[in-house]
């Protein structure tokens, strides 16, 4: 019998006195542990944006981050990444500690049914009609929301008016003048009425909008492991999602690839799906990813507790 905390600490040093005064053997997704602690610790690495896009990082913030990752590599018993991308990526950053890393892909779960507002509800609440595409993205530089003004301005001038809801909080503290710019910059397409931002909202609500959008968008420029992806897996959705190693290797089963700056690509990928989306058959890839999401939840869980459990055989605790 074990016990085990899941800390979402992101940083400082944790008191391993404390720890193990609780009866806790492990610490799981902490920030590092006190040098020779007693208590076994495994650390989740997100991802390692600040390596391959450096320009959206200064140069302070890639070196706090450098440093960060470095600590959680030498105090850690079990390093978590989301992807063999980002393991990839730990094996060029610190290859002296490779040998502890671990891929744990997350899954996501849906809401319960009962609890998702219907859809005319939604329409009246956030002031919509007709079909719709939903972008679930923070408002973030790297998650490349342009690429869908533009492919946008392209159906719009092709007599195909195509609406995106777009949710998400939209400060970035790299970037905070990062939001009014794509503003202005889908005002400057003319594309307002088309672009539609609701910003942060209920899970419900945001729930609701996946279940009954035609397809979700991630035109993201990088990802650790993309949540929304894991969302359009576990609903049976299909989804619209750029062309980069770790979609890829979450490979969705109704997704479809486009290079990330290209509005054409895009476009042409919105407007084919609308025609071919069929409402009714949307239920019964929604009950065939039910069945799916069972084996991915236990698949997680059955490695997630392998990891926790070596991490203590590690110690020899």
């Amino acid at each position: 019998r074990h016990t085990i905390l899941v800390s979402d600490w992101s940083s400082g040093v944790c008191s391993s006195d404390l720890i193990s005064s609780q009866g806790i053997d492990v610490i799981s997704h902490s920030g590092p542990l006190v040098r020779n602690s007693r208590i076994a610790s495994v650390a989740w690495i997100p991802d390692f944006q600040h390596v391959h896009l450096p320009q959206l990082f200064t140069d302070r913030e890639r070196l706090v981050r450098d440093r960060y990752f470095t600590d959680l590599c030498c105090r850690s018993d079990k390093i978590i990444v989301s992807s063999h991308s980002a393991l990839s990526d730990l094996e060029s950053f610190a290859p002296h500690h490779a040998r502890k890393a671990e891929v744990l892909r997350f899954v996501a779960s849906p809401r319960d049914a009962s609890v998702i507002p219907a859809l005319s509800a939604l329409q009246q609440k956030y002031q919509f009609t007709g079909r719709f595409f939903l972008l679930p993205n923070q408002f973030w530089a790297h998650k490349n929301h342009r690429v869908v003004i533009d492919a946008l301005a392209v159906l719009k001038q092709r007599g195909q008016p195509i609406v995106v809801l777009a949710t998400g909080g939209a400060e970035d503290h790299r970037n905070p003048r990062f939001f009014g710019s794509l503003m202005a910059y889908a005002a400057q397409r003319e594309v307002g009425r088309q672009f539609r931002v609701l910003g942060v909202i209920p899970f419900e609500d945001l729930s609701g909008l996946m279940m009954n959008a035609v397809a979700l968008i991630n035109p993201s420029h990088f990802e650790g492991w993309s949540t929304s992806v894991e969302e359009a897996k576990s609903l049976g959705k299909r989804i619209l999602l750029s062309d980069i190693p770790v979609h890829r290797e979450q490979s969705p089963e109704r997704g479809t690839f486009f290079p990330a700056d290209d509005p054409e690509s895009l476009a042409r990928a919105l407007a084919t799906t609308l025609v071919e989306f069929d409402p009714q058959s949307e239920f019964e890839y929604l009950d065939d990813a039910r069945v799916k999401l069972h084996h991915r939840q236990v698949e997680f869980a059955q490695t997630y507790q392998r990891i926790l459990l070596a991490s203590r055989r590690s110690t020899n605790r």
